[in-house]
């Protein structure tokens, strides 16, 4: 239903990575400019989150990363530009948009809202037994300390953690390989 490669590359960047929208919007062509140009997925995005400063690492499957090279085809992109230049504002009222087209009429929050693809991170993986703690660690929760040190892995083993715990219930099924 999304007629816009912007918001469908939000969208699923969103449900893959567990980012909120000020974190995905913030994101800049540096952030992923490396393994993006070298085709590497899932692609690893090393951040702070912006509402609490916490250091992280979450990913973009392959599923979200064809919605993203969609929509930046025919961009030439610099290290600091942003990948998105739209403000968070519009984000919503398109979701809001979507909602009234694919729900109808609702009363509370908006269940197409871009935070419920956050929430969907979650539920999906711990619907399917992924640990709780690396969930945490991927949407950018503050870990324990004494927490922490179990799930202590390097870039490569958190990559492969993801692409195989992870990925394969946050790419819709006619994505699948």
């Amino acid at each position: 239903m999304m007629d816009k490669p912007i918001y469908r590359a939000i969208a699923a960047i969103a449900f893959q990575s567990g980012l909120e929208l000020g974190d995905i919007l913030a994101l800049k062509y540096r952030d992923i400019k490396e393994e993006f140009e070298k085709g590497v997925t899932p692609l690893c995005l090393d951040l702070s989150r912006m509402k609490t400063d916490v250091p992280y690492l979450t990913f973009i499957g392959k599923w979200a990363l064809s919605m993203l090279k969609q929509h930046l085809k025919g961009k030439k992109l610099k290290s600091q530009d942003k990948l998105f230049k739209i403000a968070a504002r519009v984000v919503d009222s398109y979701f809001l948009r979507l909602a009234q087209k694919f729900v109808g009429s609702y009363e509370g929050f908006n269940p197409c809202r871009i935070h419920s693809l956050r929430t969907a991170f979650r539920t999906f993986l711990s619907d399917h037994q992924v640990d709780p703690l690396y969930i945490e660690f991927w949407i950018g929760h503050k870990v324990p300390e004494q927490q922490r040190v179990y799930i202590s892995k390097t870039r490569e083993s958190w990559r492969q953690t993801y692409h195989e715990q992870a990925e394969p219930w946050l790419t819709p099924p006619k994505h699948r390989r």
